[in-house]
């Protein structure tokens, strides 16, 4: 099989005119810049893994693959990174092979998040990914999560909270030939899932340089809310699980919260409000959840409080909502995001990349 080969928040705060709810704290945040090697396991054990900075790196199917000694997650230079970076300066992620020597045999790579509590509504799991190609033998892979902590090989994550699709064989014909298929997504089989850059539509999330046969994929940010999980220890875990394709990166993942809970807990609770990807460098999408038929607006300021962008929507019914931002021509820098619902405000940081 043909395939590439590959080479080894600090958020500003300030007050508006109005009064803001409390900031979010950091719960968790692993960028894999330092030790983190050194705060795993490679077992599973309920004593060890009770500490809040161990994490579980589990190689379950225990083959060996075709590509390196590597079996089970390990730290590598971000695939996007351009050779002429020092390594100094390089950004790393953490990787995980599935081109096995026997093909006939699925990877199931393990890196399990120390436990969490979450004391309310409001807390937040963000990370980024990246394949290694695309979109022949693109990997995939899940984010899951439960209320009790799983050994893996003998207990079941009850909830999904993300699955990246995986392409499957067979090949589609063409699919080394740039005018016979080999960068329409659509032409391969895929695992139920989302599909890197959104099926290679998002061009901040990849490269092509014209005439390589896959595209280069670059990380893309991704933010889910933990709501569900209020008041409750909630354990996390990245599941490369793809069969037969190449490699995954994963890094900067990042679960937001309160360490405390406040007075508002239960109407944030209610709202479930969602703004993704965060930083952001284009469009933000706003998610959250109206209990009766309102008019929301929203409204981003900078940090010396002054007004750069509103958007009122028309009235809308109860239930789930999406709105969007278009923050392409503001310049980077952090920014508060006000989500104004019939008078009661909520508020969120923003970081425009």
């Amino acid at each position: 099989m043909n395939r590439k080969f590959y080479k080894l928040l600090v958020l500003l705060t300030a007050l508006l005119p109005f009064t803001l709810n409390a900031q979010m704290d950091t719960l968790l945040f692993e960028g894999f810049q330092g030790n983190w090697e050194e705060r795993t396991i490679e077992f599973y054990d309920d004593v060890v893994y009770g500490n809040d900075s161990i994490w579980i790196n589990l190689d379950a199917d225990g083959a060996p693959n075709a590509q390196n000694d590597f079996q089970s997650w390990y730290i590598s230079l971000d695939f996007g990174s351009p050779d002429t970076i020092p390594p100094a300066d390089s950004n790393f992620v953490a990787a995980s092979v599935s081109w096995m020597e026997d093909p006939s045999v699925q990877n199931y790579n393990w890196m399990i998040l120390p436990p969490l509590q979450l004391v309310d509504g409001q807390a937040t799991l963000s990370w980024k990914s990246a394949p290694f190609q695309g979109p022949r033998y693109m990997d995939g892979y899940t984010v899951v999560a439960s209320t009790e902590e799983v050994d893996p090989f003998f207990g079941t994550y009850t909830d999904t909270l993300f699955q990246a699709a995986q392409m499957l064989t067979p090949l589609p014909d063409g699919a080394y030939d740039i005018d016979g298929g080999a960068l329409e997504v659509d032409s391969f089989l895929w695992s139920p899932g989302y599909i890197h850059a959104d099926g290679f539509t998002i061009m901040e999330y990849f490269d092509w340089d014209g005439s390589s046969d896959a595209y280069d994929p670059l990380l893309e940010p991704h933010t889910i809310s933990l709501a569900d999980y209020a008041g409750q220890t909630v354990y996390i875990a990245f599941l490369h699980d793809s069969f037969d394709d190449n490699i995954i990166s994963v890094d900067d993942i990042l679960v937001r919260g309160n360490l405390v809970g406040s007075a508002e807990e239960a109407d944030e609770a209610r709202l479930r409000w969602v703004t993704y990807p965060n930083p952001v460098d284009n469009y933000l999408n706003v998610l959250f959840r109206l209990e009766q038929a309102a008019v929301p607006l929203l409204e981003l300021y900078d940090m010396n409080g002054r007004l750069m962008l509103q958007a009122r929507a028309e009235s809308r019914r109860a239930g789930e909502q999406h709105l969007d931002l278009d923050l392409r021509r503001l310049p980077a820098g952090t920014y508060n995001l006000v989500l104004d619902i019939e008078g009661q405000k909520h508020t969120r940081k923003v970081v425009k990349r």
